[in-house]
């Protein structure tokens, strides 16, 4: 936490209506309570919820689930999810709130987008990401098959992309649909897509990219966050697993085994972020995920936490981070935590979201909470942050959880997940 010291002094004036007389008692006393007040505003702790989004920090939208969120250049917040439709059944749509944390009536209807291609609902949206025009780009199961969807800034279809605004990938059959993946965009407008077991890149288009893969589609291992490196690879994985694949589609052997890298044992699915040393200028790749247990991380027994990895550019471990490449964060006071996405701030830092709880709600639902912890680029616990590092958030005696978190350029953070009054998105001080 950044302290500034403000020193109260008393400035003298002179008052010629009053035959010159001074008064600095009056004066003193203003610059007083000024110096007074001006602390709770400059000196909160970074990680408080912010009092200028939504209500003390929070906003909900109701018969809603996030499943992920992007960030646009004005501040506004896209979430992926699923929206009751008039029919309350749960269809694949979109969620835009405006920066200071209301639903955006310039956004579909009243701030909200249900998905569908002609009469064909879609589920779930899964991914989103955001074109430098603005245009919104989302991923949602139509039936087994993965859809990628193109909207305007206004929420309207855009139509010059794929067939009516949207590209079905029909190379890729799945046993079920689709529930979780990433979206990542290149530079020169292309579209790279993961879900499952597959990832394809379209053209700026819409139309799938015949010299990637085998007619656009390459096949990968677990496959829920991609990035794009500036050399122009292509890096998927999740908490666990992280696989580097060139521009084509080919997997690179050189990194780790065969192309994939095998991380501490997580226990559930977590995310990525890439990150550069700023020294030395090479990339970095920090995984995040939970665990209960490990060879040379370990908890006291039964009790599950946050787990950060990081791998260099080859894919090898980086002994340089946290503990032998790895740092295991329990929250303290609680019996239950994981890690469900990742971000680096401006300075390096790295902010961790998830769940955290009293008892194991996997095994047995009940209360949870938000929950947030920052580590400084070694990996160390930023203890500036929060408590100690760490900030819980609780919604009343609901089972809440941040799947999605986003760093402004003011380097506020924004948690968006759900809780039981349904898409829940808080916002934090980030300094």
């Amino acid at each position: 936490m950044k302290i500034i010291n403000h020193r109260q002094r008393e400035y003298i004036f002179t008052d010629h209506s009053m035959g010159g007389n001074t008064f600095p008692k009056r004066l003193a006393l203003l610059v007083c309570a000024a110096a007074l007040a001006l602390p709770n505003v400059v000196m909160a702790q970074a990680g408080s919820l912010d009092p200028t989004f939504g209500t003390n920090g929070i906003v909900t939208t109701a018969n809603t689930a996030a499943n992920a969120a992007a960030l646009q250049s004005d501040g506004k917040i896209v979430v992926a999810e699923s929206i009751a439709n008039s029919q309350n059944f749960q269809q694949g749509g979109l969620l835009r709130y405006t920066s200071n944390g209301v639903l955006d009536s310039s956004f579909g209807t009243g701030g909200k987008v249900l998905i569908a291609v002609g009469t064909s609902e879609a589920d779930a949206a899964f991914a989103t990401a955001i074109q430098t025009d603005g245009k919104i780009v989302t991923a949602a199961p139509l039936g087994v098959r993965l859809t990628v969807f193109r909207f305007n800034s206004n929420g309207t279809v855009d139509n010059s992309f794929g067939t009516n605004g949207s590209e079905t990938i029909t190379a890729a059959g799945f046993l079920f649909s689709p529930v979780n993946g990433g979206i990542a965009l290149q530079s020169d407008g292309k579209i790279v897509v993961v879900t499952g077991d597959i990832v394809a890149r379209l053209l700026a288009n819409g139309q799938l990219d015949s010299t990637f893969g085998s007619g656009g589609v390459a096949p990968t291992v677990v496959g829920n966050a991609v990035a794009i490196l500036s050399n122009g690879q292509i890096l998927i994985g999740s908490g666990n697993v992280t696989s580097l694949y060139t521009a084509n589609g080919s997997l690179v052997t050189r990194f780790g085994v065969n192309g994939q890298t095998a991380g501490f044992p997580f226990d559930g699915v977590g995310g990525f972020v890439v990150t550069t040393d700023p020294t030395t200028n090479l990339i970095k790749i920090v995984t995040a995920g939970s665990l209960i247990t490990s060879p040379s991380l370990t908890f006291a027994q039964n009790t599950s936490g946050f787990l950060l990895v990081r791998y260099t550019s080859n894919g090898t471990i980086d002994n340089s981070f946290g503990t032998h490449g790895g740092v295991a964060t329990p929250f303290p006071g609680n019996l239950f935590s994981q890690a469900f996405a990742v971000a680096a701030q401006t300075n390096g830092d790295i902010v961790a979201v998830g769940q955290t709880a009293l008892t194991d709600v996997n095994a047995i639902p009940g209360p949870s909470n938000f929950g947030l912890a920052r580590y400084l680029p070694n990996g160390q616990i930023d203890t500036t942050f929060g408590n100690g590092g760490f900030v819980s958030t609780a919604f009343g005696s609901s089972e809440a959880f941040a799947n999605a978190v986003l760093i402004q350029s003011d380097g506020k953070i924004v948690a968006a997940g759900n809780s039981n009054s349904g898409t829940t998105v808080a916002r934090y001080l980030g300094n």
